[in-house]
């Protein structure tokens, strides 16, 4: 859902200088709860052989990738396929293409050691993707003297089976806290989740970004994955407890800690749940990790055009 996501904020900025933007997902359609304003194709994309056809007859300017699995070979059919390629990237994963774009939109390309002289480089806090519901004016409440509410998002599924666990923390040592739990699409452990929400739990499905939006500006701290959701929590100005729910967030995760000391880390084990959440119950930490997040959260809007304009 992540990747999802920040595509769909792509669109979004694209669509404000050009009306004729689509994004092709290979999916079948689990999760496509959203009003898109602009066309999404389901297409298996990847599959060697497969764009040439596809893509005959389109006049495409700029096209983005956003994948963890495609090979070299299709980003060399898109090159010659578009005026410019951009590959959106996390890790550094394969070389692309001489003469793209790498994007890497956060504070994790800091620390990748990508090369600038077969590509051009776009990456940092200045590239940030942010739906237009996060990209508006908002309105902060002040930093509330206990603990009083918890968000709990861990992405799209639950393989580590994290929520259940995340809640015996809760219900034990915050039982009087609200848990407010984003589920995603491919949860398959909702049966446990319900039988361990409490008088203080509410569920969530199917919200949309102005939903989400709003959700996080109500709660005090949020416990989450450390993926595209973690920009959205920190333009929110919400103290996160960050766990790496996938390999692709290592370096996003340890970028944001750098960035804004008194973020909580831990492992898929839980172990360190009880001490951040310790941490995060106190008024005067959580109020200095949010004056920390003052200002740095913005948008790139401007430099994201610019990587087709420019």
């Amino acid at each position: 859902m992540g990747h999802l996501r920040r595509c769909t904020a792509l669109a979004e900025i694209l669509s404000e200088v050009s009306d004729d933007i689509f994004i092709v997902l290979d999916t079948d359609s689990t999760g496509l709860n959203e009003r898109f304003p602009f066309s999404v194709i389901a297409f298996d994309w990847k599959r060697p052989g497969s764009l040439p056809a596809f893509l005959e007859g389109k006049r495409v300017e700029a096209v983005f990738v956003d994948s963890y699995l495609a090979g070299r070979e299709v980003y060399e059919d898109l090159q010659v396929h578009s005026k410019k390629l951009i590959c959106i990237d996390d890790t550094n994963r394969i070389p692309y293409p001489i003469g793209s774009t790498i994007l890497n939109p956060g504070y994790g390309g800091n620390r990748l050691q990508y090369d600038s002289s077969k590509n051009r480089i776009a990456t940092g806090a200045d590239y940030v993707l942010l739906r237009r519901p996060f990209r508006e004016t908002l309105s902060f409440l002040p930093t509330k003297e206990g603990m009083e509410s918890v968000l709990v998002t861990v992405g799209g599924e639950d393989r580590w089976n994290l929520v259940p666990r995340i809640q015996e923390v809760l219900n034990t040592e915050y039982p009087s806290s609200k848990k407010e739990i984003l589920l995603g699409p491919a949860f398959s452990n909702l049966d446990e989740i319900k039988r361990k929400s409490d008088g203080n739990t509410r569920l969530h499905s199917n919200l949309s970004a102005e939903q989400i939006r709003d959700l996080m500006l109500s709660v005090d701290i949020a416990i989450t994955a450390g993926g595209q959701t973690t920009y959205e929590l920190l333009r929110c100005r919400v103290p996160m407890i960050l766990i790496e729910t996938a390999e692709n967030q290592k370096e996003n995760i340890e970028g944001l800690s750098n960035a804004i000391s008194g973020l909580g880390r831990m492992e898929k084990d839980l172990n360190l749940l009880g001490h951040e959440l310790n941490r995060m119950s106190e008024h005067s930490w959580r109020d200095g990790i949010r004056g920390r997040m003052s200002g740095i959260a913005s948008s790139g809007e401007g430099k994201i055009r610019s990587l087709v304009l420019c």
